[in-house]
């Protein structure tokens, strides 16, 4: 309840006192000043009444002269004049009303005092535990921001933490790589090495027996050999051959060749004479041209 009506109310009930109040003093007053009016004093004369006659036997006596008005009569002094018993009984009432008005009033005063002291102490307890509330909710953000903060301090540092610990394990795992890279790249290098060394050993084996088994290939080729009479005595040509697997001849052709047509038939009929050749000593070497120089009078 605000203290606006509150407020409204003392006033109307000041105002009421007031007019009450106002009334009550008029009354007395009227009272006081019928009670104690003025009284007019009555005039006392002290006189002797003469008889004309007696005044004309003296010769005395004058002309009859008007009598005076008689004085009013004098009464004693008098207050208000008594209630009668109606007027006594109303009075009574009013009073015993104004008594009762009164009373109520000074109750009805008391009762909006009493609410107004329990109004202002609701008011002070509802500020008192709005401020409690509004400190408590303040301390409770605070708590909690302090909280989060700390929880976020806390992570950063765990992510930091984390990170160092990455870090080391990455730069140990590239450690550890790279000494393996290089004791692989060692090893292939050795193995290479080593690979070169028996290559090579290898090639010359097989480039000699290669060597040997053309030289055969040669031979068995001259065998077969029919010369013809327009065979120069430095024949030179160069013999494209092809074989299978067994040694069987598929394809025969002549590259350089100092010989006229008839020479180059005859060598190639040659060639196929003496087909199967000698396997070569490399499997590889099938279903590939092997070319080797045909010579025979160079021998």
């Amino acid at each position: 309840m605000s203290s606006e009506p509150a407020r409204d109310r003392w006033l109307s009930i000041g105002m009421s006192v007031l007019l009450h109040g106002t009334i009550i003093g008029l009354l007395a007053y009227g009272w006081w000043h019928y009670a104690h009016r003025p009284i007019t004093p009555s005039v006392s004369l002290d006189a002797t009444v003469v008889d004309a006659h007696s005044l004309r036997g003296v010769g005395l006596a004058p002309k009859p002269a008007p009598k005076p008005p008689a004085p009013p009569p004098v009464s004693a002094p008098q207050g208000p004049p008594a209630p009668t018993p109606q007027e006594q009984a109303l009075r009574q009432q009013a009073a015993a009303a104004e008594r009762q008005r009164v009373a109520a009033a000074q109750a009805e005063q008391q009762r909006l005092q009493q609410q107004h002291t329990a109004e202002v102490k609701a008011q002070a307890q509802a500020k008192a535990q709005a401020r409690a509330k509004a400190t408590a909710e303040a301390k409770a953000q605070a708590k909690a921001k302090a909280l989060a903060q700390q929880r976020a301090e806390a992570k950063k540092r765990a992510e930091a933490r984390r990170k160092r610990e990455a870090a080391k394990k990455l730069a140990a795992a590239r450690k550890l790589a790279a000494e393996r890279a290089a004791q692989a790249r060692a090893q292939r290098i050795a193995q290479l090495q080593r690979a070169l060394r028996e290559d090579a050993q290898s090639n010359a084996q097989m480039r000699a027996a290669v060597g040997g088994w053309i030289t055969e290939v040669t031979q068995r080729v001259e065998a077969a050999w029919i010369k013809p009479p327009t065979a120069r005595s430095n024949l030179s040509c160069t013999i494209g051959v092809v074989l299978v697997p067994g040694g069987a001849v598929s394809s025969v052709s002549l590259g350089a060749c100092n010989g006229d047509e008839a020479v180059r038939e005859s060598i190639e009929a040659a060639v196929y004479r003496a087909s199967p050749l000698p396997p070569p000593p490399d499997p590889d070497l099938y279903h590939q041209q092997i070319n080797f120089v045909f010579a025979p009078n160079s021998n």
